[in-house]
């Protein structure tokens, strides 16, 4: 009974470790927007403009939003790349 429990929290974790990543990925790309167009309505207000700042700030957000997600993908790719890398030197062993 306890192996059983071992090996099921040992594949818990994994599971729980993409699912914080893929949540850290969703506000990596949910805050700039928003920030973006909420920071621009303020200033529309303030300046007495139309939606000169709050389309600029909403582009501006998706512009970094995008960078954010180039970053995670690269990030992500070093990482399964130096895996694999390590997996096939412990292959050859």
């Amino acid at each position: 009974m306890g192996n059983k429990k071992g090996e099921r929290k040992h594949f818990l974790v994994p599971l729980w470790s993409e699912a914080l990543i893929a949540m850290s990925l969703g506000w990596d790309l949910a805050i700039p927007i928003f920030g973006g167009v909420l920071l621009g309505h303020y200033l529309d207000k303030l300046l007495h403009t139309t939606y000169e700042f709050t389309i600029g700030l909403l582009v501006m957000g998706v512009a970094i939003s995008y960078y954010n997600l180039a970053r995670f993908i690269q990030k992500t790719s070093k990482k399964h790349r130096r895996e694999e890398k390590k997996n096939q030197n412990g292959a050859e062993k």
